[in-house]
């Protein structure tokens, strides 16, 4: 009999560890999955050169172009050999590297973002579809839906047209990749 009083007391321990710890952890949970939404804070724009590693495993890759390779991306790189059109490697890693970010001027108010028409955000990675990363007012948000953007060519902006692309910035796009022959090398994506 004094096992099941046992197994009684073990369970209700169990259900009041987790309740206390859905009551400690469950705040931290939320308020981190809705920073987001709010950006995370960051009182000055990150700095240069910003980089946004992307993992990217492609076993074959053709190249369709022929290109220079080297040891690195940063400044202080060796040419290593060059790729001629048609090669094969194995793709290993996408790095945006941004120099200078993009200067977006805003046109319409955005309250959403505390922004005001004539305040300036600035735009860094290209993440695809209209999404990049952005510092805003202290505030960095990463993937943020851009398409309230008009580009300087006057193409982009699909909805809630409220900002303008004044100034491009300075970036560039790297690819890490394994060669054939084991080695690993870089190169500059256009």
């Amino acid at each position: 009999m004094g096992l099941p009083i046992v197994l009684v007391n073990n369970k209700s321990r169990i259900l009041r560890v987790l309740i206390i710890l859905q009551l400690l952890i469950g705040p931290l949970l939320t308020a981190n999955l809705g920073a987001q939404d709010h950006g995370i804070p960051m009182p000055t724009p990150p700095m240069r050169p910003a980089t946004s590693e992307e993992n990217w495993t492609v076993k074959r890759l053709k190249l369709d172009h022929p290109t220079s390779i080297y040891d690195t991306w940063t400044a202080k790189r060796n040419k290593i050999g060059d790729l001629a059109r048609g090669a094969i490697v194995s793709g290993l890693l996408k790095l945006s590297v941004v120099y200078k970010p993009d200067i977006v001027t805003i046109t319409a108010s955005m309250p959403q973002f505390g922004l005001n028409v004539g305040d300036t955000i600035l735009r860094y990675t290209y993440e695809g579809e209209g999404f990049a990363d952005f510092w805003i007012k202290g505030r960095w948000y990463k993937e943020l839906d851009g398409s309230f953007l008009t580009e300087q060519d006057g193409n982009g902006c699909s909805k809630n047209c409220s900002g303008k692309v004044t100034r491009l910035g300075q970036k560039e796009e790297w690819s890490r990749v394994r060669l054939q022959d084991g080695r690993d090398a870089w190169f500059r994506s256009y």
